[in-house]
This record gives structure tokens, sequence and C-alpha cells, in this order.
């Protein structure tokens, strides 16, 4: 039986109680995705932002973090949503303490009037949702015990830099380029040119309605150049520098597509291949391509620590799907979206 004492992380020194946890459940349940440095955390705590509130909680039993919550509440828009992070420790699993922290944050989401909750499971890449709860990742059995459901499906890849086939890459870029015609690309490393933020809060605001989320209930976002002057903020005070490349459609200066990479200066060695989005009306011209290329050639010159690059797509999007596969992206683990009514 647990007997878990919760506290809300406001200091710094529970963040890195938090994150103390946190790291060791990155190792033991994932596949080289180590968690993010302890700075993200402290973002997360002491960091204000008007789209999305926080709360991070730690369970401890006997004075030792043993279990970890994290809430993320969507303020302009999905006011029935929460987010949810729950990692228990490995050494201190199979006690109860996930199902007592789960009750906590079911608790805490009430309170803030929401009715759903919905969270990120890692599972083996192998398909094993068959009956047999033994064969399930502890986060799949866990879900599955609690009566939540799989809402989407996405498949977790990641890019070596020392396997890039550069004659390949070459081809596919020629290719994209060859296709492309009337469209240029432009870049940046950190925040946005000022002029350029109404059609990159379009293009945020699309990523919610063009996305493929299968089961899941979403509803479309709502963002705006002080939003995205926002996203872009947290990231920086987290750590994190964002390279962008976007592909402007020529005849109109339209932003259409946009393709970004974040990098925690205080882990270069791993990257993360962020937002990937072409507006609909202006596919068909290998831009998706076009400007993943670019992008990764940017990090290249610019990033040259990175040494991994992890990304998901949901299973269903086989367009960006098969543009990862042809890059390099392997797949090493699915992960669902599981959601809970409350």
């Amino acid at each position: 039986m647990s007997h878990l004492e919760f506290a809300q992380v406001t200091t710094r020194s529970d963040a890195d109680r938090w994150h103390g946890v946190e790291a060791v459940c990155s190792a033991a349940d994932y596949i080289e995705l180590p968690t993010g440095p302890v700075q993200e955390v402290y973002e997360l705590v002491e960091g204000s932002r008007v789209d999305r509130q926080y709360e991070l909680w730690l369970g401890s039993c006997d004075g030792r973090p043993v279990a970890i919550g994290l809430l993320d509440f969507p303020l302009l828009d999905n006011p029935d949503n929460a987010g949810v992070q729950l990692n228990v420790h490995p050494a201190f699993r199979r006690r109860g303490h996930g199902l007592a922290m789960l009750d906590h944050l079911t608790t805490r989401v009430r309170g803030h009037g929401r009715k759903r909750m919905i969270a990120n499971v890692c599972e083996p890449l192998a398909d094993r949702l068959a009956a047999d709860a033994a064969v399930r990742s502890p986060g799949q059995a866990f879900a599955a015990a609690v009566g939540a459901r799989a809402v989407t499906t996405e498949i977790r890849r990641i890019l070596r830099i020392a396997d890039l086939d550069e004659p390949a890459l070459a081809r596919l870029h020629d290719e994209a380029v060859a296709n492309s015609a009337g469209y240029s690309v432009l870049q940046w490393d950190g925040p946005a040119p000022a002029e350029l933020l109404p059609d990159l809060a379009h293009l945020e605001s699309r990523m919610s309605t063009d996305a493929p989320f299968e089961d899941l209930d979403l509803e479309p976002e709502v963002w705006t150049p002080q939003r995205y002057r926002q996203m872009e903020a947290s990231a920086a005070a987290a750590g994190r520098r964002r390279l962008v490349t976007v592909a402007r459609h020529d005849a109109s200066g339209q932003l259409v597509g946009l393709s970004d990479i974040a990098i925690n200066s205080l882990a270069p060695e791993l990257g993360y291949q962020w937002a990937t989005i072409v507006l609909d009306e202006h596919r068909g011209h290998r831009l998706g391509m076009l400007i993943k290329l670019a992008n990764l050639r940017y990090l290249l010159a610019t990033r040259p620590l990175v040494r991994l690059i992890t990304t998901s797509n949901a299973a269903v999007n086989e367009y960006m799907v098969s543009i990862n596969e042809a890059i390099g992206f392997r797949p090493v683990e699915r992960w669902r979206e599981w959601q809970l009514e409350i």
C-alpha cells in the first residue's frame, strides 16, 4: 500500500528532486531519449505563460522522492483537457505509488474544472496490445488498468548523424528543388523576424487542424503573434534554441511551410525535430522534403555537436513518415496518447 506524501514543486531544490526521478525513469523506459536538463523543469516552475498553466507534483515515501506528476492546463483553448505526465521510480514500482499519484492528480484536474486527462505512453515497437498484460510496457499496463483508452498512435524515430547517406540526401534535395519552383526558403536561429509573426501564428494554428489526431478530443488552437513570441521566450528560458526553416510562396509572399529543430545548449548532442507543416493548399511541390533537408543542413553547419535527432509522427501520416524514412530516420518505439474521462 502506498503512503505517498504530496508536495507541489515551487522551488529549484524541489525541481532538482523531481528531475532526478524523471531522469531515472527516462533511462529505464525509453530508447536513447534522456530527459532534458533541469533548466527545462525550472522554466515550468518559474515561467508564466498566457496559453498554459503547469503544476508539478512530487510524491515522497519516508522522505525519498519516488513518484512525479505534471499537469498541463491549456488556457486559451481546449478548456476541458489536461495534459498529464506520471512517472514512478523503477525501484519503487508495483507498490501502489502510481495509483496514489494518479488519484492526487485527478483531484487537481477536477478542481480546475477539466473533464479529461491525456497522457503520452511509450510501448515496445512490436504490437503488444494483446490481452496478456505481462507483455505490456509498465505505462501500457497502468493506463489500461485505470480505464484509459488509446486514442492516437505515433512512431518515434531517431536519425544518427554519423549514418547520414550524403549522396541520397543530395538526390532528395535536387528533386525537391526541381519540384518547388515559385517557392523560396528562409532560415533563422532564435526569435523570428517580427514581420513574419502573423504567418507563423497561422501555421501554428493549422498544426491543430491539419495534423491527424485520430480519436483524440482536441479542439483547434488559436495562435496570435503574441502567443508565438511567448512560446519562443519560454523555449529560450528553458535553454532551448530553435533552428527554423520556412517555405515562402514567392508570388504572394506568404509563409506556407515550416520545420524546426530544438537543441538545448546544456545537452548539445541531442536534437528534437519538432513541427513540420505545409499548408494543404500548397502541397504537391515537395516543400516538406525541401524545408526538412534545408533545416537539417542548417543544423549540421551550426551545431556540430549534435549526434542524434529524435522525432515522432502519427502512424497514419504516411507522407511525413515517407519523408523521414527517406532522410534516414529509423523507428525505435511506439508512443500512444491515452485519454481518461473523469
